[in-house]
């Protein structure tokens, strides 16, 4: 009998050990379930883009004839042909900007291997701002404010503040336009009106 209860007792303590592990084990595991969990990857932004969208957000007249141009209004073919002409494509419709991974910026053309280096970019800490410093054709730094990523679509967006009009896009608004050379002609190649222009951009590669 003494036998009997002498081992009843080790296992008794044996029993209080084991349980004493497994609490500890499943303490340690619940703090471990508490810890942050961790940040999900950043949208990579490098790549190549075409433009989507542009919605002039600004009305102004054209100088000297007074022609209105009322917003809201669909700028993108003007957007896409003033500032993507220097991308020398053989097909203008295959102008596109890339956005490479040092931070240089280029245009280029889809499906051609034609490329030309004009500028940087950057985007700030909490990815609400996307600055565009362009060098090509002239120096112009086009801020995107309000940024937005759509990673379900790949679309890119929001507002360009104080964007210049100049002489070169206004040969797109007068496109179709009786008279439009003449119209050109007469118009100071130092013109510049600012406007307000939401603009979306499409990725085009993954």
């Amino acid at each position: 009998m003494i036998n009997k209860f002498k081992f009843l007792k080790e296992a008794f303590h044996v029993l209080s050990g084991s349980a004493l592990i497994i609490g500890l084990l499943f303490m340690v595991s619940c703090d471990n379930s508490s810890d942050t969990p961790p940040e999900p990857d950043l949208y990579p932004l490098p790549g190549i883009y075409t433009f989507s969208e542009a919605i002039l957000q600004t009305t102004f007249n054209i100088p000297g004839i007074g022609i209105p141009i009322t917003a809201p209004k669909d700028i993108t073919d003007e957007m896409a042909g003033g500032l993507l002409a220097n991308a020398n494509c053989v097909d203008p419709t295959n102008g596109a900007v890339e956005l490479k991974s040092d931070f240089t910026l280029f245009f280029t053309c889809l499906t051609e291997s034609t490329e030309t280096q004009a500028g940087t970019w950057a985007v700030n800490s909490d990815t609400t701002k996307l600055t565009l410093s362009l060098s090509v054709p002239a120096p112009l730094s086009l801020v995107i404010e309000d940024f937005t990523i759509n990673e379900t679509t790949d679309v890119i967006g929001g507002t360009i503040r104080n964007f210049p009009i100049t002489k070169e896009l206004l040969a797109g608004f007068l496109a179709g336009v009786p008279g439009a050379d003449a119209i050109l002609a007469g118009i100071a190649d130092t013109y510049v009106q600012l406007v307000d222009v939401d603009i979306k951009f499409q990725k085009e590669n993954q």
